[in-house]
């Protein structure tokens, strides 16, 4: 009676939590512990228990309002992911007599977590791979192929969130800038946006989703920029100086222009634009002049950055919104560009040694 009384407590004081349960064969009489997983490296230990003599054991993890990763570890460090649905009890056998436990573990019921074993094997495959160098382009393809067959199986689940922040010896095994892979985060984000609306995961997927395709289309348009600069020539710009003058960019034809994006109140480019005084000294007198575009929205800091300088100096007060800053697609500051005498682009993102080592190329 006292031992049924003592497992009625157990049950209730479980109740609502999620469970793993079964059998670890090999492990007997040692610790075996339930790592919640969130972002790398982070995992909290939920809790723990020692396998009995039978190789059976007990874990149980947290009260859950949507699928959750788990990590089931041993003693000795090996371990292998789960996920687990609220107040779900999961049942499991698995071999520790094996070097690895993923693939050497089968679930009673649970295609999630069939799938996710999949996943596991398949990393620990391309890994060793790699290690050996021995990987191939091929394989990376075959696995992620084998990948997106599991998530179009069943977009819903949370295992393809598992998936598209996979890492293989720390590099992401799917990249959010390249044009297939954003299909794939575009699918999981969007099945699991409907599934589970409130999740902050989710969120989280839907939101870095969103930014990936906006810094593609932004790549877009920059790659646009450039092959339409190469073709016509650098887009016009006519700003004015301090004295309130206009001072169209056109005008410098016949130099080699440094095309220079900053703001006096960013101390990176703040320091790079102190720098330019010795490249124009250098350079001036074989045909270089600088316009210095400044994103500065108050004339007073501008006006005083610029103070000793005899280069071409204009600022709109626009900042970032500017044209200047569309036209030639600034998404960050510092940032240059060289521009040949008759206009086109011949240099971009270049400071320090390396922007030196090309004015001395094209300024014999």
């Amino acid at each position: 009676m006292a031992a049924a009384a003592m497992a009625l407590q157990a049950c209730n004081q479980d109740k609502g939590k999620s469970v793993v349960e079964g059998t670890i064969a090999g492990a007997e009489n040692q610790k075996v512990y339930l790592d919640r997983l969130g972002a790398a490296p982070y995992a909290a230990m939920i809790d723990s228990a020692e396998v009995k003599t039978d190789g059976s054991f007990r874990l149980v993890g947290d009260v859950q309002t949507e699928p959750t990763f788990y990590s089931v570890r041993l003693a000795d460090g090996r371990s292998f992911a789960v996920v687990l649905d609220s107040a779900q009890t999961l049942r499991l056998k698995a071999d520790a007599s094996a070097p690895l436990l993923p693939g050497n573990v089968t679930f009673e019921n649970s295609q999630d977590n069939d799938n996710l074993q999949t996943v596991m094997v398949g990393a620990s495959g391309l890994l060793a791979k790699l290690k050996a160098g021995k990987a191939v382009y091929s394989d990376v393809k075959a696995y992620k192929e084998e990948l997106s067959k599991i998530i179009f199986s069943n977009p819903r689940s949370m295992v393809g969130y598992y998936i598209v922040f996979q890492q293989i010896d720390g590099h992401s095994l799917y990249d959010v800038m390249d044009k297939e892979d954003i299909k794939v985060f575009s699918a999981v984000a969007t099945s699991l946006q409907m599934q589970y609306p409130n999740s902050d995961q989710v969120k989280s997927l839907c939101d870095y989703t969103l930014q990936g395709r906006a810094l593609q289309r932004q790549a877009a348009r920059r790659d646009s920029l450039m092959q339409t600069a190469t073709r016509l020539n650098s887009p016009d710009l006519d700003m004015p100086d301090k004295n309130g003058n206009n001072v169209r960019l056109s005008s410098l034809r016949g130099k080699t222009v440094l095309l220079y994006f900053w703001a006096a109140a960013d101390e990176a480019s703040r320091n790079a634009f102190a720098q330019l005084k010795s490249t124009y000294a250098k350079y001036r007198n074989r045909g270089l002049e600088i316009y210095a575009v400044s994103f500065d929205g108050a004339k007073l800091i501008w006006e005083a950055a610029i103070d000793g300088t005899d280069w071409v100096n204009v600022c709109d007060l626009n900042g970032p919104q500017g044209f200047a800053a569309a036209a030639y697609n600034v998404s960050r500051i510092p940032s240059d560009y060289i521009l040949a005498p008759d206009g086109q682009i011949i240099g971009k993102d270049l400071f320090g040694t390396r922007l030196d080592n090309k004015l001395s190329e094209i300024l014999r």
